[in-house]
C-alpha cells in the first residue's frame, strides 16, 4: 500500500519531466532562417582627417584639418551577407582650412552611404570602404568675419565639391575600431 502513493508521485513527476522536455524541444525546433541574427551594432564617434583640395577658380591649394562625426551601423542581414551604413557630419566649426594664397575658406557637409558584403569571413579582414560625396569647400562670406586686410577671391566663386573616403575596420562583434579606421579627402566631386 505504501507503493501506490509513491508510485503515483513518481509517475506524475516523470510525466511532468517528459512534458517539460517535449515543450523545450519543440520551442528549440525553429527553422534555420528564423535563427539568423539580425542584430545591429551601432558605433558613433569622431575621426580625425587631413587632406588637400585644389581650387581651379583661384588657382590655390586648400589644406583641410579637422574632425568628422560618424555613426556606423553594422548588421548581419543574412547568414551569408552583412551591411554597413554610415551617417557622416562635417561641421564647419570642426574643420580648419588654410590656403597658399590667403583666401579664407570653410568646409562642411553631411551625407550617408552603405555597402553590403559577403560574410566570408563573418567580419572582413580588410577595411570596409565607403565614399560619401556631399561636402563643400566655400569661400568665407557673411557667415564669418573676414580677417584684417583680407585677400578677396574673384566673384562669383562656385563651391568646390569633395568627398570623404572611409576605410572602416570592425571588430569581430561588429564594433567600429576608430583607431584602425581612416578618412581621406577625395578631390573632384561636385554638388548636384
Amino acid at each position: 500500500m505504501l507503493r501506490t502513493p509513491v508510485f503515483r508521485f513518481l509517475h506524475m513527476g516523470a510525466v511532468a519531466l517528459l512534458v517539460l522536455a517535449f515543450t523545450l524541444g519543440a520551442a528549440g525546433a525553429q527553422p534555420a532562417q528564423a535563427a539568423t541574427s539580425t542584430a545591429t551594432q551601432i558605433s558613433a564617434g569622431w575621426m580625425p582627417f587631413t587632406g588637400f583640395l585644389y581650387d581651379s577658380q583661384t588657382d590655390s591649394i586648400a589644406s583641410l584639418n579637422g574632425l568628422v562625426h560618424i555613426v556606423a551601423r553594422w548588421q548581419s542581414v543574412s547568414s551569408s551577407e552583412s551591411q554597413v551604413e554610415i551617417d557622416v557630419n562635417l561641421p564647419a566649426a570642426g574643420v580648419t582650412v588654410t590656403t597658399d594664397i590667403g583666401i579664407p575658406y570653410s568646409a562642411s557637409g553631411a551625407g550617408q552611404s552603405s555597402v553590403s558584403f559577403p560574410n566570408d569571413p563573418l567580419i572582413p579582414n580588410d577595411p570596409v570602404r565607403l565614399v560619401v560625396p556631399s561636402f563643400l569647400l566655400v569661400t568665407v562670406g557673411s557667415d564669418r568675419p573676414l580677417p584684417p586686410s583680407p585677400i578677396l577671391p574673384p566673384s562669383p566663386i562656385r563651391p568646390v565639391g569633395f568627398a570623404l573616403q572611409f576605410d572602416l575596420v570592425f571588430t569581430a562583434d561588429g564594433v567600429l575600431d576608430f583607431n584602425a579606421s581612416t578618412v581621406q579627402v577625395i578631390q573632384g566631386f561636385t554638388e548636384n
